[in-house]
């Protein structure tokens, strides 16, 4: 018995002499004196003038929190920074687009017109959907590149109590003196400037035929679109005839003014 006790004495006060030496090793008066303040500040938890294990090893976790934090930190602030040069990036892609889609395009009347690339900068082309209806008798005054277009047709009878809607089967057409249109019906429809300006020729597949008004609004061509050399050619058009070409198309409204018989302007023809 005697023997374990001074066995166990032996080993704490060996443990206890290991402490003190530790201790006194971590003195912080032990440390150059322009540090010891920051290594009391930083470690002496008790203020014992020494730096124990425990409060080493929690300064040893504080600074290992601290630099994963740090690294957290800069990985957000990267995160960020590359966020913001997509956005900035981002931002003036769009503004670029933008300039550039507009710079080509303008507004002229009731049409939006873009320019197309490799042509002349003053000779804008029609994007949008602003379909106009003229007179029959203003076509040979139209570009070719809009005669090509036109599908559909309308003209009115004699007494003007049926309008006949038809499709185009071929147009032969004499620039700014005449044409002739043929439909799929077989109906045929000419108008000649030299041989009889104020008449439209109409004739249908049974053979009953008639003349009419050049300036009957129900004496219509389709799907043309206002382009600027759409416009040049109502001009010659009305140049030409000294009609207006571009007037408003109230046919349903003018047939009941008119008791049903037509166009009353075309009585004047």
């Amino acid at each position: 018995m005697s023997s374990q006790s001074f066995d166990e004495e032996d080993f704490m006060m060996s443990h206890k002499s290991a402490m003190s030496h530790v201790s006194s090793a971590l003195a912080i008066s032990n440390f150059p004196v322009e540090v010891q303040g920051i290594l009391t500040n930083a470690y002496d938890d008790d203020g014992d003038g020494h730096i124990s294990t425990d409060e080493l090893v929690e300064g040893a976790r504080i600074k290992m929190r601290t630099e994963k934090c740090n690294r957290i930190l800069w990985r957000g602030i990267g995160l960020a920074v590359v966020l913001v040069v997509a956005l900035i990036g981002l931002n003036a892609g769009l503004t670029y687009g933008i300039i550039d889609a507009n710079k080509d395009t303008e507004v002229q009347g009731r049409a939006l017109l873009v320019r197309e690339k490799g042509m002349d900068a003053e000779v804008p082309v029609a994007t949008s959907n602003n379909e106009i209806t003229v007179t029959l008798a203003t076509i040979p005054f139209l570009p070719s590149s809009a005669v090509s277009h036109i599908q559909n047709l309308a003209f009115s009878s004699e007494d003007g109590s049926v309008v006949y809607h038809r499709k185009v089967r071929s147009a032969d057409v004499r620039p700014d003196q005449g044409l002739t249109l043929m439909t799929t019906q077989g109906d045929l429809v000419e108008w000649d400037l030299v041989d009889d300006a104020k008449k439209l020729s109409i004739t249908l597949q049974d053979g009953t035929a008639w003349k009419t008004c050049m300036q009957c609004t129900e004496c219509t061509a389709g799907n043309i679109y206002y382009t600027p050399d759409i416009l040049d050619g109502l001009d010659s058009f009305e140049a030409a005839t000294g009609k207006e070409a571009r007037r408003h198309l109230g046919t349903f409204s003018r047939r009941l003014q008119n008791g049903g018989r037509g166009d009353r302007d075309c009585n004047s023809c």
